[in-house]
């Protein structure tokens, strides 16, 4: 009798858990994750502001303001199987961390260089790739590194709350860093950026999740990257129609690049309970394509999660 009341009074708490908005927002750890890494992508967008005008006001170059749009996504399309490969064989805090330290260091030379007015056309150039590097070496890891926290209850809603807090932060971010820029000035504004990325280096040394503490015991471990395996990772994608399907919608939200394991948890999570075809249906509104990561876990558990 005990028995019978405790699982009728577990199905309810487990069915209303799923129709909860912004469920993710309910663990204290991803809450906190949450904000700290919106400021971060809020500060990537002030800098864009900043940099870019004052880059245009110092050298009034069309060509260079071409080069900074290439510069920033290129190393997505290059790199984005490497360093997902990154993120499944190591600590995700510590890739998040290097990527924020890098977009500081970033931010501040800028700072240096336009307050003392030495910027040369290389520095910019050299600036604007480090910045674009920064980007791909971070995302793969920050996404990954939801599961771990949420688990599978929530990692639909924690899905959903980093692509609204990645708009959020492009919103908000432009005005926000051309208000400092007029508040404080153009140098002044970049420095203060720096603070925005601060938060997230330092809540990454307390956060107890590494991305990887509810990986499956008995999975293959992930190798090294080579131009072979992005090949077959390439190969294996072309020939899977599921993931196929749901690529024009990702470059139509500009979606970010997810590891293998990020996908792979995912899609499960959202799809094994219905059928094959709503499945996909369901995915190709709602979730990104993996750019960066090892071939093996990129199809392999997701077809056979799935039933694909």
């Amino acid at each position: 009798m005990t028995a019978k009341t405790n699982s009728s009074s577990n199905a309810p708490a487990a069915i209303s858990a799923g129709r909860v908005a912004f469920a993710a927002l309910r663990h204290p750890d991803y809450r906190k994750y949450f904000v700290v890494i919106m400021l971060a992508q809020m500060g990537d967008n002030i800098e864009h502001v900043i940099s870019y005008w004052l880059l245009y006001q110092k050298f009034h170059s069309p060509v260079l303001a071409g080069f900074a749009v290439i510069s920033h996504w290129t190393p997505f399309l290059f790199f984005a199987v490497y360093f997902g490969a990154l993120a499944d064989r190591h600590d995700c805090r510590r890739l998040i961390q290097t990527a924020q330290a890098m977009y500081g260091l970033v931010s501040l030379t800028w700072g240096i260089l336009f307050l003392t007015d030495t910027i040369e056309v290389w520095h910019a150039c050299a600036l604007l790739v480090l910045h674009g590097l920064s980007g791909v070496l971070g995302q793969p890891a920050s996404q990954l590194i939801i599961h771990d926290i949420v688990g599978r209850e929530y990692l639909q809603s924690a899905v959903r709350l980093n692509s609204t807090g990645r708009n959020i932060a492009i919103l908000f971010g432009p005005a926000v860093g051309g208000a400092t820029m007029l508040l404080f000035g153009g140098p002044a504004g970049l420095f203060i950026n720096v603070l925005m990325y601060v938060p997230a280096i330092i809540y990454l040394f307390i956060l107890p999740y590494t991305g990887h503490g509810r990986d499956d015991p008995n999975a293959p471990k992930a190798g090294r990257v080579s131009l072979g395996s992005a090949w077959q990772l390439l190969r294996e994608t072309a020939s899977n129609p599921t993931i196929l399907s749901v690529m024009p919608t990702k470059r139509r939200c500009r979606s970010l690049p997810m590891t293998s394991a990020t996908i792979s948890r995912t899609w499960p999570t959202a799809s094994c309970s219905a059928p094959a075809p709503a499945a996909r249906r369901s995915a190709a509104c709602s979730w990104k394509v993996p750019v960066g990561s090892r071939p093996t876990r990129a199809t392999r558990r997701f077809v056979q999660s799935c039933g694909a």
